[in-house]
């Protein structure tokens, strides 16, 4: 990993604002290119404080919201107004305060049983498939990291299933297990920009393995999104990668 593709925050507040400024840098410049920008959001705590940045000042009269599409990458099979699902959590923290059309926002369709849910998320995906791509392109893809070295709903000991860019996995994290839709490194990977956001001492080990030489994508799930990757950690994260 290049070295400037590593941003260490002091701590998980500092984290969110660095994220926060970049994902409005990057919404200027798609914005400006191609006239909207195409953005994949992630569940978890620490996106949670971006995102309540994103929607107050100085930043969110610095995105023009109207032209900003949300899609998320993983989605546990709850309803949008469950408070474990991904959707309704950014709702309450940022798509409450912000000026964006319905028709821009794309949760994952967890109201559909798992095959169709699948084939109706990628027929979304595909309709923002520019001409000559064979799969869309998203401007900015965030992603997290686990405990467990996961990312978006890619388990350890999983990589098998991951054959098709829109796909339903059992995950068993933290307690809580559940039916999952996510994307898969098919579609991750052909992003202009991914993101990673790590923070806490918990993610420490994860974090180490991700960046390590060892390289197998079945324990290490991360390892797996190969496209224009860039971390962003805190301090407590980044405790053991030079271990």
């Amino acid at each position: 990993m290049k070295k400037q593709n590593l941003t260490i925050s002091p701590k998980s507040e500092s984290l969110a604002q660095t994220f926060a400024e970049y994902f409005v840098q990057k919404a200027k410049e798609s914005i400006q290119e191609c006239g909207r920008f195409l953005t994949v959001l992630s569940g978890g705590g620490t996106p949670l404080k971006a995102y309540r940045l994103l929607a107050q000042e100085p930043l969110k009269s610095q995105v023009d919201w109207q032209k900003v599409h949300l899609f998320w990458g993983d989605e546990r099979f709850v309803p949008h107004d469950d408070s474990q699902s991904n959707f309704y959590q950014a709702k309450e923290a940022l798509l409450d305060h912000v000026d964006l059309p319905e028709e821009n926002l794309h949760p994952m369709p967890t109201h559909l049983e798992p095959d169709k849910a699948v084939k109706n998320y990628f027929q979304t995906l595909d309709s923002y498939t520019e001409a000559g791509q064979k799969q869309v392109r998203f401007d900015l893809v965030l992603l997290g990291l686990g405990d467990d070295g996961h990312t978006a709903s890619l388990f350890v000991g999983q990589s098998a299933l991951w054959t098709n860019p829109v796909v339903t996995t059992e995950g068993d994290y933290q307690g809580r297990p559940s039916t999952r839709l996510t994307l898969t490194p098919m579609i991750i990977n052909q992003a202009r920009e991914i993101v990673f956001m790590v923070s806490g001492a918990s993610k420490a080990d994860a974090l180490a393995n991700a960046l390590g030489v060892e390289k197998d994508i079945n324990r290490f799930p991360s390892q797996a999104i190969s496209g224009p990757v860039r971390w962003m950690v805190d301090e407590d994260a980044a405790g053991k990668i030079n271990d």
